[in-house]
């Protein structure tokens, strides 16, 4: 009788697994994507896996980890990355790298910094304790938004919080010095791809340190003669 009810509530589990990734596999190999097609929440997902969230979040990670390989190799755009990240974290809302590998790439990858944010205050208040949440908002506020003054209350946030101290600080030193905008970046970038040990955050740290570093070839192609007027202009953050 046991046998046969663990099979049951395996086989339950394995539907809604395939139901929720199978939306997601079908249109990996078109180019561009459409809103009218149904993502299955996480709340569903949780009812239907009969108590074996972590398994189906795991499940679903794979899924959306897969899904943004096939964006970085340009098969197709992002527009489910973030439904798939909000059924991964309302299954396990303990899952601290899901929360800052998305926020990351709706930030950075999509362009939309405060969905990056939001998802990041989404596991601040299911882990309220957890130094990595405002710091990475504060990384995301100065990396996206040059908004020093938001990224160092952040950063003291995180400094004030179990395990965050010297790492926060030190971001939050790097916000308050004079040094250019880009040139903070990367090093935020190069100390977050030096400590992660996600192979995922490094990898995508060295992409966007490159492409910063592109931009800067690109900038000093355009530079124009210098002019008395700009040297005020160039002191400024």
């Amino acid at each position: 009788m046991q046998t046969a009810r663990g099979v049951l509530i395996g086989a339950v589990l394995v539907l809604a697994l395939v139901v929720t990734t199978s939306r997601v596999q079908a249109y990996r190999d078109r180019a561009y994507l459409h809103t009218n097609l149904y993502l299955p929440s996480g709340k569903f997902i949780e009812q239907t896996s009969l108590g074996y969230r972590e398994v189906a979040a795991d499940w679903v990670w794979f899924q959306a980890v897969q899904y943004f390989g096939g964006y970085a190799k340009n098969e197709h755009d992002l527009a489910y990355f973030n439904g798939l990240i909000d059924i991964v974290t309302d299954l396990d809302p303990h899952f601290d790298f899901a929360y800052i590998f998305g926020a990351v790439v709706m930030s950075q990858d999509m362009g939309d910094l405060e969905r990056g944010v939001e998802i990041l205050k989404k596991g601040m208040r299911a882990n309220p304790t957890a130094w990595q949440y405002p710091f990475e908002i504060g990384f995301l506020y100065y990396v996206g938004a040059r908004e020093s003054e938001r990224a160092a209350r952040y950063f003291e946030l995180a400094a004030r919080l179990p395990g965050g101290g010297d790492r926060a600080r030190r971001f939050a030193a790097f916000v308050h010095a004079n040094a250019g905008h880009q040139e903070t970046s990367i090093r935020m970038w190069e100390e977050l791809a030096r400590e992660s040990d996600e192979p995922y955050m490094r990898e995508m740290a060295e992409r966007y340190i490159e492409k910063l570093r592109s931009g800067d070839k690109e900038q000093d192609s355009k530079v124009r003669p210098a002019r008395p007027e700009d040297a005020q202009e160039n002191n400024d953050i």
